[in-house]
């Protein structure tokens, strides 16, 4: 029993640092994408093809297990959702890709205090450890200077600020909501209030103008970063707690620092390669917590 329930935190952690890649690639690509098309309907077009393949894919799935009852929990999900990847992409119009993924995966801090008083946890000083750790290497990441703070790390803060607030409300509800059907109502909620952001500040757009990496950033986007990506961070939250998917998710701004090198050359220091080694490091350690909580929980109960 105790190497099944290992090799399934293993199994659920490896899910989420596989969408921490897709989106560390996204975050390199989207400063190329941004020249053909603009950041809100960017989003807008992702989420509106994301919502098409949910409900061709899992549509029987979502009709057959959703549940009025779960509609407002899963619509909260969503508006902190949409929250996160509106801050998150006016950061990457604001600052490098690099610092971006940095200031936006400081979730790691919120995320281990929301969930004392949202899900009732006990807050477990182990945690502390790894967030030391990993908050160190986004640290070296970033440069290793908060000197260049500007308006673009202001909105992936408010981004990482968002991301915390997801993670624990979606640790939360997903014990008693279809994974699936949150991915669906996330897409769907996450559109319309795309679309009501990207008529405020970009007006309407002329989708004849929107140029070919314009295009392939949007489909990028849609089947990797939130096909693929929700569905892999919603089966994982399910069984593992909000903190350590935090903490796993820390792992972005170092597939960012590395996609940013290849694909927009920005270079990589000694400093942030220490700051990369560090962030596996703490993920690492916090990992091997998260598969003895339910041998202390069995401990407990006897």
């Amino acid at each position: 029993m105790k190497n099944e329930t290992s090799r399934s935190t293993l199994f659920y952690s490896t899910l989420l640092v596989l969408e921490c890649l897709i989106w560390g690639i996204a975050n390199a690509l989207s400063k190329l994408g941004f020249d053909s098309i603009t950041p809100m309907w960017c989003l807008t077009l992702r989420y509106a093809l994301s919502a098409v393949l949910f409900l061709v894919f899992f549509g029987k799935r979502f009709f057959r297990n959703v549940k009025m009852k779960d509609v407002p929990h899963c619509v909260l999900v969503s508006i902190a959702t949409a929250s996160a990847f509106i801050f998150g992409f006016l950061s990457l119009v604001y600052t490098t890709a690099t610092n971006a993924g940095f200031f936006m995966a400081l979730a790691v801090i919120i995320a281990p205090f929301l969930s004392v008083p949202l899900l009732k946890e006990k807050f477990d000083p182990r945690q502390i450890l790894p967030v030391i750790v990993v908050v160190a290497g986004m640290y070296l990441v970033g440069g290793g200077s908060f000197s260049t703070f500007g308006k673009g790390e202001l909105f992936a803060v408010l981004s990482s600020c968002s991301t915390a607030f997801m993670l624990t409300l979606s640790g939360k509800y997903l014990k008693n909501v279809d994974s699936m059907v949150l991915s669906t109502i996330q897409c769907i909620v996450c559109f319309f209030c795309c679309l009501v952001v990207a008529l405020i500040i970009e007006g309407t757009p002329v989708f004849s103008s929107i140029g070919l990496p314009g295009w392939g950033l949007v489909l990028y986007l849609a089947v990797g970063c939130t096909f693929l990506a929700y569905t892999f961070q919603n089966t994982a939250l399910a069984h593992v707690s909000p903190a350590f998917g935090a903490l796993t998710w820390c792992t972005e701004p170092l597939f960012t620092a590395i996609s940013a090198y290849f694909i927009l050359h920005e270079r990589m220091t000694p400093i942030a390669l220490a700051g990369c080694a560090l962030i596996l490091a703490g993920t690492v350690l916090a990992s091997f917590f998260e598969m003895k909580k339910p041998a202390a929980k069995a401990a407990e109960q006897k």
